[in-house]
């Protein structure tokens, strides 16, 4: 389906029932940025909650104490690898959701769709994974009140911010729209999307094994974000720069022509 846009203070705005050309890149680039901000406020956040959560504290207290020291975070401190490979996986599979289906049935200004359309997990998350898990429908058994359906909450709204923001930047904006740039452009975006769901699960691999050098400088969650961080970052940039190549030797021998 051919993609019909026009271009707002360096946005790109889909025309309703239309879907961009370049989703599934923009899909995967955003939803990698929009998961990983999300797993750096949940670390905040499990952090702050241990730091103020008290179990012989007041209510508030307690409810905080509950909120880091539960079932789901035993869990996960038991494969924190895993736990954050999985949750890059379904980040990137709902930002997939959001660039086929959502985005382009969704009116109004980035944030705002991508933040609409976080509200599905939020929802299956609190009354499907909860339960699970066996923290109960909303939560009500990790004994934390109502934080876990307000932090859940804020998690995903950031996660629809962050995803609908970038999803919505129009690159080919900046170009001066010479057929050889918005194809460059084109390849280099293919190439970095590659590029980075290569890089990220080797960076990521990579932090596990040295992790037991480096446990003394910092935790196992920290190292394994630093290390998906990096072998994301390297494979944006390495993927982007080895698609800009291939697109010009493609350009070159379609048209027969050398560039400058």
């Amino acid at each position: 389906m051919q993609a019909s846009h026009t271009v707002v203070h360096g946005e790109y705005q889909d025309l309703r029932g239309r879907r961009r050309e370049d989703w599934l890149p923009n899909s995967l680039i955003s939803g990698f940025a929009a998961t990983f901000a999300m797993t750096v406020v949940i670390l905040a956040a499990y952090w702050f909650a241990r730091a103020v959560g008290d179990e012989n504290g007041g209510r508030v207290a307690q409810w905080f104490s509950a909120l880091h020291d539960n079932s789901l975070t035993h869990s996960t401190e038991d494969s924190v690898v895993f736990a954050i490979a999985l949750n890059l996986v379904v980040g990137i599979v709902w930002a997939l959701l959001y660039g086929y289906f959502g985005a382009p049935s969704m009116g109004g200004p980035g944030w705002l769709r991508g933040m609409v359309f976080a509200i599905a997990p939020w929802l299956l998350s609190i009354f499907v994974f909860f339960p699970i898990m066996d923290a109960g429908i909303l939560g009500s058994d990790l004994g934390a009140g109502p934080l876990p359906v307000i932090g859940n909450f804020l998690l995903h709204m950031v996660y629809g911010a962050v995803l609908g923001s970038l999803y919505a930047v129009d690159l080919e904006s900046w170009l001066d729209n010479t057929d050889v740039d918005l194809h460059a452009n084109r390849n280099a975006e293919n190439g970095a999307a590659a590029g980075l769901v290569i890089g990220a699960p080797i960076g990521l691999l990579i932090a596990w094994l040295v992790s037991p050098a480096l446990d003394d400088l910092f935790g196992l969650p920290i190292i394994a974000l630093l290390g998906t961080l990096i072998g994301a970052a390297l494979g944006l940039l390495i993927g982007s720069f080895a698609g800009i190549e291939r697109g010009l030797d493609r350009w070159q021998k379609r048209d027969g022509t050398s560039l400058p």
